[in-house]
C-alpha cells in the first residue's frame, strides 16, 4: 500500500464487508490452570492490511485517528458479539485505544446497551489501556474511569515495563488487572534478575490491589516459575492459542491442557 488514503479506503471496505473476526486466547489461574477469562485479539484475511494489527494501531503515522478509532470501535463491538459465546461467568478482556478510553463518556450508555442485548453482565468486561497512552490521555481517562466502574466494568494495564512510566498509570488508573509484557517472562526460568524482577511486581500489584497477568509463556518451565513465584494469572501459547469463542465454549471454562494447542 503506497499512501495512506490508500490504506484507508482498504481498511474500510473490509471493515464494511465484515472481512474482519475476533479471537480469544485464555487467561488462566497460575495455581489451577483454570481459565478464568479470555483476550480478544484482531483477526483478518490473510495478505490485507487487517492481519497486522500491530501495525495498525501501534505504528505512528500509518493511519490517521479517526480510521483507527473507527477500527477500535470495530473490534470492540465484534470482541462483545462473539465473546458472549465464551464459557458463562469468564471475563472479556478487550484492548481499547486511550482515545477511544477518553470518548467513552459519550458512547457508554449505547455500549452498554449491546452488552444488555447479548444479556453480558457489564462486570465480565476488562478494558486493557496500553502502557503506550500518554500522560496528557491517563489523566483524561482517569476522570472517565468512575463512570465505567459504576457500570461494573474493569480496567488492565497492558504490557507495563517497556515504554511509558507505568508507576504514573498505575497511581492514576488504579488498574484491577496488570498485564506483565512478555519480555520479563521469555527464559525467566534461566534468569534470576527476571524472577526476582517478577516476584517484585507480584508484590507491588498485590499491593496496589491488582492482579499481575504474564503474557508470551510458550514453555512448561517458564510457567512453573510463574507458579513458583506467585504470580496469580498466566497467558501464552502454552496454555492456549488464540481461537474462536465457540470453540472455548465448547471446551468449557476448565483446566487448560498446559501445552501449545
Amino acid at each position: 500500500m503506497n499512501t495512506q488514503s490508500e490504506a484507508v479506503s482498504t481498511i474500510m471496505s473490509l471493515l464494511f464487508r465484515g472481512f474482519y473476526s475476533t479471537a480469544f486466547q485464555p487467561i488462566v489461574d497460575t495455581g489451577t490452570k483454570v481459565s478464568v477469562g479470555y483476550e480478544s485479539l484482531l483477526r483478518g484475511p490473510e495478505g490485507t492490511l487487517l492481519a497486522d494489527p500491530g501495525r495498525l494501531f501501534n505504528e505512528v503515522g500509518y493511519l490517521p485517528e479517526d480510521t483507527r478509532l473507527t477500527l477500535d470501535r470495530a473490534c470492540i463491538d465484534s470482541a462483545v458479539r462473539t465473546g458472549k459465546n465464551l464459557p458463562d461467568k469468564t471475563l472479556i478482556f478487550i484492548n481499547i485505544m486511550g482515545a477511544t478510553m477518553v470518548r467513552m463518556t459519550s458512547m457508554l450508555n449505547e455500549f452498554l446497551s449491546l452488552l444488555g442485548e447479548l444479556q453480558i453482565d457489564p462486570s465480565r468486561i476488562v478494558f486493557e489501556v496500553s502502557e503506550t497512552t500518554n500522560r496528557e490521555l491517563t489523566e483524561h481517562i482517569s476522570a472517565v474511569l468512575h463512570l465505567l466502574r459504576r457500570a461494573g466494568i474493569r480496567v488492565a494495564l497492558d504490557d507495563i515495563g517497556v515504554r511509558s512510566p507505568y508507576l504514573y498509570h498505575l497511581l492514576y488508573l488504579e488498574p484491577e488487572f496488570i498485564k506483565l509484557d512478555r519480555i520479563f517472562v521469555k527464559g525467566i526460568d534461566r534468569d534470576s534478575r527476571k524472577q526476582d524482577l517478577v516476584h517484585c511486581m507480584t508484590n507491588m500489584a498485590k499491593t496496589m490491589g491488582a492482579r499481575l497477568i504474564a503474557e508470551g509463556i510458550e514453555t512448561e518451565k517458564e510457567f512453573d516459575v510463574m507458579k513458583a513465584l506467585g504470580v496469580p494469572l498466566s497467558q501464552g501459547y502454552f496454555l492456549g492459542r488464540p481461537q474462536p469463542a465457540k470453540q472455548w465454549q465448547l471446551a468449557g471454562a476448565v483446566r487448560c491442557p498446559g501445552s501449545a494447542a
